[in-house]
């Protein structure tokens, strides 16, 4: 399970991922771009290195896409893109296309959503908000991992 926060110029994340009922602390899912742009992935743990992997190489060409998983009536993506560009409005990417949000002051997505929103209203940092879902059992997994933008 995931968890991606953004607030005031940070994108942060806990870092864990689950094989079979073993988990482990060690997943990236955050990263920052060559524009400054910074970058959340929540689901498919493949597809979510794969993306990083983009944002690694450079952001060149298209990043990779997200599946459509699940039936009709529940299709879902098979990974989320938390996208905050230096001058641009909140992103989220997902299988079905993206959805902006123009003038949020904070997002989170993922499993642990609702405990990091909770946190984010009453003022924490992305951080915090990060470390809130870790110690309230909403699947986050410490240690908490972050990135920030470059510049004033």
């Amino acid at each position: 399970m995931t968890t991606i926060v953004y607030r005031d110029g940070v994108m942060a994340a806990d870092s864990g991922s689950w094989y079979g009922s073993a988990v482990h602390p060690w997943t990236r899912k955050v990263a920052r771009g060559p524009d400054g742009s910074l970058y959340g992935a929540a689901g498919n743990a493949a597809e979510c290195a794969a993306f990083m992997g983009w944002v690694d190489g450079g952001c060149l060409d298209a990043p990779p896409k997200a599946r459509e998983i699940g039936p009709d009536d529940e299709a879902r993506s098979s990974f989320t893109v938390l996208v905050a560009a230096p001058d641009g409005p909140l992103l989220l990417l997902t299988a079905r296309g993206s959805e902006v949000y123009p003038g949020a002051p904070y997002m989170a997505i993922g499993a642990g959503a609702e405990t990091a929103f909770g946190a984010l209203y009453m003022g924490a940092t992305a951080e915090q908000a990060i470390e809130a879902t870790i110690m309230h059992g909403n699947g986050a997994v410490g240690p908490v991992q972050s990135v920030g933008r470059v510049g004033p």
